[in-house]
This record gives structure tokens, C-alpha cells and sequence, in this order.
């Protein structure tokens, strides 16, 4: 695979893959554990576990009901109805930035398992030239959802470096997230418009030699982002966040 160079081989990004999924994965497991010690109402065996916090937040989730839950998933989290209320600029930014990560997201993950299939598994099928088709076809939402992205970090951006309340209110932790977010959807699409032939911008950054290096970085830093920032920092609201609001089952 072109993408995959400079030493970051396919085999390579497959175990890094794995590797940063099961820190993902530990990193919930871990944060479940330790806000289940403020659960109570249970005692042993499920005390201080990672099952008594999740029994308590589905107990506490569908307590008025599977329609209740489904129309707070809907207007609260998925259409973030109350950051609409607050402030329409921060709901373009945080929709934007929510729905292009997590459509990016899961378009590699989907291009990668496509990757890891197609050999053992489409070409034995004859679906070898199908799975090539549907790659190619993933070229275009990877665009739409990576030109959402870089509006949504870009508003984020200058909405610290221009509005003194929330440039006064920025963390070190504000930095190093939105930042980080920045440059992989920077380095990304530098890497895509390095290829050439790119959507809407065609082969004005053309430059075959250093493509591989942005392609690189914006490998590592998702990676690294996934594995070693979004577990372990305040910024797991992006997982603590919905929750909280569904088992609220909506409100204030």
C-alpha cells in the first residue's frame, strides 16, 4: 500500500492498530471502574466494579422508559440540542468536529478491514476488483467528512485566538487536544493533496516526495491521540459526556 511507507509497513500499522485499540479499550474499562466507585444502591458482588457502574447507568438510563432514551440519544446527543440553545457557533463547531472524526474514524476502520480481508478472503471470492471499487468509491465521504473536520478545528482555533473570555479560559490541555486535532486533519489532507489528482484542489500541492512523510505523521499522531490522550484526560467527556446526558435522560 502506498500510504504505508517510510518504514510504516502495512504489518506494522495492522499491530499498532491492535495496540491502541486494546489501550482504547483498557482506558474505558479503567474509567468505567473508577466512576463506578461513586455508584451506590449495590453492595458485593458488584461493588466498586467496573459492572456496577454499568448496571447503575442502565438502570438509571431506561428508568422512564426505551422512548424516553431514544428521544434523549437523538436530541441531545445526536443533534446536541442544548449546545444549540447556548451558543449556535459552538453547535457548528462541536457538530463538525464530532460527526467528521467519528465518520473519519470509522471510514479507515472500514478501509482497513477491507485491507486485511482482501487478500485471504476477496480475492479467494473473486470480489477482488469489487473491493477495489468500494475503496475508490470511500475517496470521496473520506473528503467531505475531512473538510468538516478541518471546519470545525479551524472555528475551535480561532475562536481561542480571537475571543479573549475563551483564550483566558484555554488549558494547556485545550492545546495540546484541539492542536493535535488540527494537525492530523492538516498533515491528512496534505498527504491526500501530495498524491495529486485531489478533490477540489487537483494537483496544485502535487509533490510526490513528501507525501509519504505527511501520510506518516498523521498516522502516528491519530494513533497517538487515540491511545494516549483521549483515555486518560479530561477529554474522555467525549465518552462521559453522552452518558452522563442519557442517563440524566436529558435535562440541564
Amino acid at each position: 500500500m502506498a500510504f504505508y511507507t517510510l518504514g510504516l509497513t502495512f504489518s506494522i500499522v495492522i499491530a499498532l492498530t491492535v495496540v491502541v485499540l486494546g489501550i482504547w479499550l483498557y482506558g474505558l474499562y479503567f474509567n468505567f471502574k473508577k466512576w463506578g466507585l461513586g455508584s451506590t444502591g449495590y453492595t458485593a458482588p458488584l461493588a466498586n466494579s467496573f459492572w456496577l457502574f454499568i448496571a447503575t447507568w442502565i438502570h438509571e438510563a431506561f428508568k422512564d422508559g426505551i422512548w424516553v432514551f431514544i428521544r434523549t440519544l437523538v436530541l441531545d446527543v445526536f443533534l446536541l440540542r442544548r449546545t444549540l440553545r447556548r451558543s449556535p457557533v459552538r453547535w457548528v463547531m462541536h457538530m463538525t468536529i464530532f460527526y467528521g472524526f467519528a465518520a473519519l474514524a470509522a471510514l479507515s476502520g472500514l478501509g482497513l478491514m477491507m485491507d486485511i480481508l482482501e487478500q485471504p478472503f476477496m480475492s479467494f471470492l473473486g470480489l477482488a476488483h469489487q473491493a477495489e471499487i468500494v475503496k475508490e468509491s470511500m475517496a470521496l465521504p473520506f473528503d467531505l467528512f475531512g473538510y468538516l473536520l478541518l471546519i470545525g478545528t479551524t472555528i475551535s482555533v480561532l475562536r481561542r485566538i480571537l475571543l479573549k473570555e475563551v483564550r483566558d479560559a484555554t488549558t494547556a490541555y485545550d492545546v495540546v487536544l484541539v492542536g493535535g486535532v488540527f494537525l492530523i486533519t492538516i498533515t491528512g489532507f496534505y498527504a491526500e493533496w501530495m498524491r495529486g489528482n485531489a478533490f477540489l484542489v487537483g494537483d496544485v500541492f502535487s509533490n510526490t516526495i513528501y507525501a509519504p512523510h505527511f501520510a506518516l505523521i498523521h498516522t502516528v499522531l491519530a494513533l497517538a491521540l487515540f491511545a494516549f490522550i483521549l483515555p486518560w484526560t479530561r477529554y474522555i467527556h467525549v465518552v462521559a459526556a453522552p452518558m452522563t446526558i442519557l442517563a440524566n435522560r436529558g435535562g440541564e
